[in-house]
């Protein structure tokens, strides 16, 4: 199936890839055999398209839903603009505040951290896309959604990418967003 590469995140001493496949935009997370993440220098890279043979994992525990097992994998090209790409896919996007994302059943901390509180009511997947309606700005290794009022916190994000990162994330930028 053909597989585009849609993140890639510190996660260790690996990475953790996720991926859509394109002709369904069903959201994977692409893990080696015996459910390892891939390794550092993977081959696998943001904006790519691979034709990827793979099984679903057996164990999944929802909302962590997206696990595929890779079994070969062959390159196809690279995606110039992967956020017009993903858009004009039609998969479901999350926009405004970050009140809707996860379907709105996140929880907040006083921290500004999100949760999911009700193990009995979990958003759909535990990977999805955001359209911020404000700014993103960049706070040690958060980027922060402004807060409500002068009695609540911003709305924290950490940031685990494999690319360096912006100060500002504008609004109307397509983001990945995970739990």
């Amino acid at each position: 199936m053909e597989i585009l590469i849609t993140s890639k995140t510190h996660k260790g001493n690996a990475v953790c890839v996720g991926g859509m496949i394109v002709n369904s935009g069903k959201l994977v997370r692409l893990l080696n055999p015996g459910n390892w993440d891939q390794y550092a220098n993977t081959e696998l890279d943001i904006g790519d398209i691979w034709n990827i043979k793979f099984e679903e994992r057996e164990d999944i525990v929802p909302p962590h839903i997206e696990d595929v097992i890779i079994h070969s994998k062959s390159f196809i090209r690279k995606i110039d603009n992967i956020s017009d790409f993903i858009i004009k896919i039609g998969i479901t996007i999350f926009r405004g505040s970050p009140y809707n994302i996860f379907d709105g059943l996140l929880g907040w901390t006083g921290s500004g951290g999100g949760y999911i509180g009700d193990k009995n009511n979990l958003p759909t997947n535990s990977v999805g896309f955001w359209i911020s309606d404000k700014d993103l700005m960049l706070s040690e290794k958060y980027y922060e959604y402004p807060a409500r009022n002068i009695h609540s916190q911003p709305r924290r994000f950490k940031y685990v990418g494999t690319v360096p990162a912006v100060n500002t994330i504008p609004a109307g930028v397509l983001i990945r967003v995970c739990l």
